[in-house]
C-alpha cells in the first residue's frame, strides 16, 4: 500500500509546487511593487501660492522670472525644466503677464512633446493659445492647474516616478524660490508661513533618495541638486512657529536656485 501512496504523494507535491510557482510569476515584481509603496504622491505647489491673493497682479507679475528657463535636451532636465516652467507658467497668469506666458507656454509644450506627452501638448495648446489672446486669466488659471494635474498623472500612471518626481521638484522648488523672492521685496513674517511645507519637502528628498536609475543617480546634476534640497529641508524644518527670519528666506532663495542651476549646468 505504501509504495502505492508515495508516487501519488509526489505527485501531489509537483502540483502544488507547479502551482506555487504560476501565482509567484503572475505578481509584480518586488521591486517594482517597493517603488509603488516607495514613492510618494505629492501636493501641487499651489499652497505655496497662496500668499500671492495678498498682492497685486504688477507685483506678482515682477516675480515672473525675466529669463525663460532652459537646461540641455535631456530627459532628467527636461521632466526638472518643466516643473520649473509650470510653476512660473501660473505666476505668469496670476500676474496678468501674456508676454511671458505665450514664451513660457510655447517652452512647456515643447518639454512636453520631448517627454513623450503629445495628447497633453496638443490639448494645453488649443486651450491655452485662446485664453492668452482673451486675456481670460481666471480660465488660465485653471487650464494651467487641469495639465498639470493631466502630467503628472500621466507620469505617475505609466510608473514613471523618476520623471514624476523630477517634474514635481521643479514646480516646488520654483514655486518656493518665487514666493520667497515677493516675500523679500516687503518682508512680513506671517506671510512666509507658506513656506512651512515641510511633509512635502520631506517627501521631496525621499522620492529623490528612491530614484536608482543608473544614467540619472550618476550625473553630477541629480548630486548635486539632492545634496542642496537636503540642506534645504533642513531650512525648511527650522521654522519658528510656521515662520521664517529674513535670513532663513534669503537661504531659501540661494537653496532654490542652486538647484535650478545644478540642471543646468
Amino acid at each position: 500500500m505504501k509504495v502505492r501512496i508515495i508516487p501519488v504523494i509526489l505527485l501531489l507535491a509537483m502540483l502544488i509546487s507547479l502551482g506555487c510557482k504560476k501565482k509567484a510569476d503572475s505578481m509584480p515584481d518586488q521591486s517594482v511593487a517597493d517603488q509603488v509603496v516607495t514613492y510618494a504622491t505629492l501636493p501641487s505647489f499651489k499652497q505655496v501660492y497662496a500668499v500671492l491673493d495678498q498682492l497685486q497682479a504688477k507685483d506678482i507679475s515682477a516675480a515672473v522670472p525675466a529669463e525663460l528657463y532652459k537646461t540641455s535636451q535631456e530627459e532628467t532636465r527636461n521632466a526638472f525644466s518643466l516643473g520649473v516652467l509650470t510653476a512660473d507658467a501660473v505666476l505668469a497668469a496670476r500676474g496678468r503677464n501674456s508676454t511671458k506666458l505665450k514664451d513660457i507656454s510655447a517652452q512647456m509644450m515643447n518639454l512636453t512633446s520631448l517627454l513623450g506627452l503629445e495628447s497633453e501638448v496638443n490639448r494645453m495648446g488649443d486651450d491655452l493659445r485662446g485664453m492668452i489672446e482673451k486675456q481670460e486669466w481666471d480660465n488660465l488659471d485653471q487650464a494651467l492647474d487641469l495639465h498639470k494635474r493631466d502630467v503628472e498623472a500621466k507620469l505617475w500612471d505609466s510608473e514613471n516616478y523618476d520623471n514624476y518626481t523630477l517634474m514635481l521638484l521643479g514646480g516646488w522648488i520654483e514655486a518656493a524660490n518665487r514666493v520667497a523672492w515677493l516675500i523679500k521685496q516687503d518682508y512680513v513674517a506671517e506671510r512666509s508661513k507658506v513656506l512651512a511645507q515641510k511633509g512635502t519637502f520631506n517627501h521631496l528628498v525621499t522620492n529623490m533618495k528612491t530614484i536608482d536609475t543608473p544614467h540619472i543617480k550618476e550625473q553630477a546634476a541629480f548630486q548635486d541638486a539632492l545634496k542642496n534640497l537636503v540642506a534645504l529641508q533642513a531650512i525648511i524644518n527650522s521654522d519658528s512657529n510656521g515662520t521664517y527670519t529674513k535670513e532663513q528666506i534669503d537661504t531659501i532663495i540661494m537653496g532654490t536656485d542652486a538647484i535650478k542651476a545644478a540642471f543646468q549646468n
